[in-house]
């Protein structure tokens, strides 16, 4: 005999629905619900190789010296040209001409020499009326003990990378007003600043002609080199060769020790694949130290490891977690934990009375 059977002949028919569907909603709140809510709060983990990425950190290479003034190597650049018109519109300088040099002359040859090395965004942005940022509205020579400050108040009108892995690099053509032409920098005949790891400025006179404003870009091209510390281009790569594989596998080491040190750290199976791409790649590198592979190992790894969706859930542990939802389903959940114990007891008894 069934149990529908035996209850349907203990109960009046208003009681036995009744307790069909009490006990129904019960088991589903209880075994479905509660389950459902757990395992959608939890957070998600993607499968890492974590064995692979510690022997990967435990093999390094020896990397050539660095250059300390200039930029240490990073996995990416943003390479942002700033042509500052300074308050004088009869002394500014045309935006159209600038940014056609940039365009025709300049970045070509960034792109055609470097993007198959490096990874990197160019960019042209033209700022004017900016009183204030030298020291003196009528100042036409720089002393090198004030560069310092002029180099600080420009840097407040320039936009930083959004891209946390990346290293910005400024060039700036800085045209002064007519109060301040010419200016020039002390001891500078090419009339430029360059400041280690930051970028440099020329300071471009209303008294030359158009045609002169082509050579002066290409000051920046010299420019780069000595901020990037190349001397020769060979050199140059099997540093970055090197510099590249050690920096990708310590930041793999460092963001695995992070993921297993806090739980509630998201992976996506997005982020997953990159990290699993980065370990490949970099120990690839490690066997045969090709750049390229190097370089998109370590790329891989900073984007991971700067990924604002790493954070997702990090300000929200378990505690919070409990604290919030404890109060909301306690009140409802142990009454109807109450109510289905007492209803398997009542089961089991009409069970017993029909043997």
């Amino acid at each position: 005999m069934s149990i529908l059977s035996v209850l349907r002949r203990e109960l009046p028919d208003e009681k036995f629905y009744l307790f069909i569907n009490r006990f129904i909603f019960t088991s589903l709140f209880l075994f479905v619900g509660l389950p459902l809510w757990y395992s959608t709060t939890t957070t998600y983990r993607a499968s890492l190789p974590y064995t692979r990425i510690s022997t990967l950190a435990s093999k390094s290479i020896d990397s050539a010296e660095t250059n300390l003034t200039s930029f240490q190597t990073a996995s990416s650049y943003e390479i942002s040209f700033y042509l500052i018109n300074n308050n004088d519109e009869k002394y500014s300088l045309n935006r159209s001409h600038y940014e056609d040099i940039i365009a025709s002359t300049i970045a070509p040859h960034l792109i055609n020499t470097y993007s198959q090395y490096i990874d990197f965004e160019i960019s042209t942005e033209v700022i004017s009326n900016t009183r204030g940022v030298l020291p003196s509205e009528t100042i036409h020579s720089l002393e090198k003990r004030q560069i310092p400050f002029f180099i600080n108040k420009l840097e407040y009108l320039l936009h930083r990378s959004t891209k946390h892995y990346r290293e910005k690099i400024f060039f700036i053509l800085f045209v002064p007003d007519e109060k301040q032409s010419p200016l020039t920098v002390e001891n500078n005949p090419q009339n430029s600043i360059i400041v280690p790891k930051w970028g440099s400025v020329i300071f471009y006179n209303n008294q030359n002609s158009p045609e002169d404003l082509n050579l002066v870009l290409k000051q920046f091209l010299s420019h780069f080199n000595q901020l990037l510390g190349i001397d020769t281009l060979d050199q140059w790569i099997y540093r970055r060769t090197l510099e590249n594989y050690n920096n990708g596998r310590q930041t793999l080491l460092t963001l695995s020790q992070l993921l297993l040190s806090i739980p509630n750290i998201v992976i996506d199976d997005v982020m997953a694949k990159k990290i699993h791409d980065s370990v490949e790649l970099l120990e690839q590198c490690q066997t045969n130290q090709q750049h390229n592979l190097c370089q998109q190992g370590r790329l891989l790894a900073d984007q991971v490891f700067f990924d604002p969706s790493l954070l997702k859930l990090l300000y929200f542990p378990d505690d919070q977690k409990f604290a919030i939802y404890v109060p909301l389903y306690l009140p409802m959940g142990a009454p109807l934990a109450w109510t289905l114990l007492n209803d398997v007891k009542f089961l089991i008894n009409v069970l017993k009375k029909n043997r």
